[in-house]
């Protein structure tokens, strides 16, 4: 990457405020997700999670992003991370980085829970489905 460690932190900064626009997108898409599993809606669950996939690709690609940027801004000498750079950052710019980020971590953990709990009521609902067919089956066939 090529360009002033002011224009990387600017990069830095505007991919953070993408990826908050990227999450709350995919908490649209988990939200969507749980009320089309609730209707045992297949095709709306097959269509979420192409959508969902495509939104994860696209946060993905920012986080190596963001990962390129701290090492431009940081150097090889330590792990980058987010934490670090605000150490060495003034106060102005560091307290809006982080507020950027903690803003977004939060955006994260909420998305996790959500996926969470997508994955639980799906894993409920096909064991539920399961036993189901199982006594179903056990049923018919019997004498």
């Amino acid at each position: 990457m090529n360009g002033t460690p002011h224009e990387a932190l600017l990069n830095l900064l505007r991919g953070l405020q993408a990826d908050r626009a990227g999450y709350a997108g995919l908490r649209g898409l988990l939200e969507a997700q749980f009320q089309g599993a609730l209707r045992h809606d297949a095709a709306a669950l097959l269509s979420l999670a192409e959508q969902i996939g495509a939104q994860v690709g696209e946060l993905e690609q920012r986080r190596v992003e963001r990962g390129e940027l701290l090492l431009r801004l940081l150097g090889r000498a330590q792990p980058p991370s987010l934490a670090a750079l605000l150490q060495r950052l003034p106060a102005g710019p560091g307290e809006r980085l982080a507020g950027v980020w903690t803003e977004l971590e939060q955006q994260i953990r909420d998305c996790k829970a959500l996926n969470q709990r997508n994955c639980t009521l799906i894993i409920e609902q096909h064991g539920l489905m399961q036993r189901l067919l199982g006594q179903e089956g056990e049923l018919y066939a019997q004498p």
